[in-house]
């Protein structure tokens, strides 16, 4: 961790450092700790399902796996490059960001999206998804370990061991540091798909954010969700991943759309941080045309382009300060060009399945509480006065008993067990194992 540390510092760019112990921690919190875990969770479920070298060995070839598998192998192949540039042109400190950001991509996305794949029960000539997860997972933490193990060198030997020299076969070397570093294989990286997918998590980013700002927890489903941008590339990049944003934002529809108008109105006003030196005196005519600008032209400058006031005055993007004024029942945010606006209007029926979804949060916290074992068949007894969580069970009773592994959902007037307040009501529950 120190090595790390001090690899990022400003020391290797000649300038002083002020020596601080929260930024070692910081290392472990952001490098160590998910690349440990992400090791820790291969492993878990390759012990569990019997994974073997041979196993691995033959799961489909890259080319052939899921989108997201190509995704991490190309963003892998593409930090290999940039690592390999930089270490050549003796920048170290420039080497850690982009592991960290790999590390970010490889834990907050590619093993949480891929979760279910790893889960899954493993069947007679059906393994080919989930040897194919296995497999990406493996080479990714072994030749990941080997782009970070000059930096990180004790813990990369550590995997290095248990992933690679105890289930070699044959010769090879005995330690990670024995290892040629990688160089990157060209034939992996997929530029297209690691933009696609950046475009992707962006939306996926302000939607959170947008549920964050606005207190909507992210177990309340929302109705749609629409992404707008003048890019036609952009849009159809969403909209091949519309099944993934509705999953990680859990709304009901994601659309896309070239035109804000529908949505929001676009304001403009001068920033004369950059205007005032400029013009001078003349900047008050120039804030006022700046005021009076329509929404073609304000999109000119969110896509980049320069545009000419009627005063002759030109200006780029940096020179106006745009906001978005939402239309009633709406919710926006944006990044650059690319807007996300959510429709917040909750229907009896989305405020039901909220309640159910935090149902189900709340009984699976008491199952964890308990230690019951992930099969463990139970039998849910409860009471509550409130109207809405009563609806909630009527209208979500199968989802609910599904997802706690409930044989029985029995409503009593009075029930001896665990209060859970929800919101302003408070549901009673006892949980009784099968």
């Amino acid at each position: 961790a120190l090595r790390a540390y001090l690899l990022n510092s400003p020391l290797l760019r000649g300038e002083p450092l002020r020596f601080s112990e929260s930024g070692v921690r910081d290392v472990v919190r952001t490098v160590m700790l998910p690349y440990w875990n992400a090791y820790s969770f291969f492993t878990t479920y390759a012990e569990a399902d019997a994974i073997t070298l041979q196993d691995l060995e033959a799961a489909p070839p890259p080319a052939e796996r899921a989108e997201i598998d190509r995704w991490i192998l190309s963003v892998l192949q593409s930090l290999i490059r940039r690592v390999n540039e930089q270490m050549e042109g003796y920048y170290l400190y420039n080497v850690i960001p982009p592991m960290i950001d790999f590390i970010d991509d490889l834990t907050n996305w590619y093993i949480r999206r891929s979760r279910r794949r790893f889960w899954r029960q493993r069947e007679s000539g059906g393994d080919g998804d989930k040897l194919a997860a296995f497999a990406t997972l493996h080479e990714v933490l072994v030749t990941f370990g080997k782009v970070i193990a000059p930096v990180l060198p004790f813990i990369t030997e550590e995997i290095y061991q248990d992933l690679a020299v105890a289930h070699r076969s044959g010769r090879g070397p005995a330690s990670i540091h024995h290892e040629e570093y990688p160089e990157s294989r060209a034939s992996l990286i997929v530029p297209t798909l690691e933009d696609t997918m950046s475009t992707v998590r962006t939306v996926v980013g302000l939607g959170r954010s947008l549920r964050v700002a606005n207190d909507l927890p992210i177990r309340q489903p929302l109705a749609a969700l629409t992404v707008v941008h003048r890019d036609p590339v952009v849009l159809e990049a969403i909209a091949s991943h519309t099944e993934l944003i509705v999953d990680e934002l859990n709304v009901k529809q994601v659309t896309t759309s070239s035109d804000e108008a529908a949505l929001v109105t676009l304001h403009a006003k001068a920033n004369f941080k950059t205007l005032g030196p400029r013009f001078g005196k003349d900047v008050k005519q120039v804030a006022e045309e700046v005021a009076g600008l329509d929404s073609d032209t304000l999109h000119d400058l969110l896509d980049g382009h320069a545009v000419t006031l009627p005063g002759g005055a030109e200006l780029t993007a940096g020179d106006v300060v745009i906001s978005r004024q939402p239309h009633d029942g709406v919710i926006v945010t944006a990044d650059g060009p690319l807007s996300v606006a959510i429709d917040c209007t909750l229907t009896p029926s989305l405020r039901s399945e909220g309640l159910a979804r935090e149902i189900v949060n709340r009984v699976q916290a008491i199952r964890r509480d308990r230690d019951l074992h992930v099969t463990d068949r139970i039998r849910l007894t409860w009471a509550t006065g409130d109207d809405e969580i009563a609806s909630a069970f009527d209208e979500f009773a199968d989802y609910i008993a599904g997802e706690i592994l409930s044989t029985e959902l029995v409503r009593l007037d009075t029930v001896d067990g665990t209060d859970l307040e929800i919101g302003a009501a408070v549901l009673t529950v006892s949980v009784d194992v099968e």
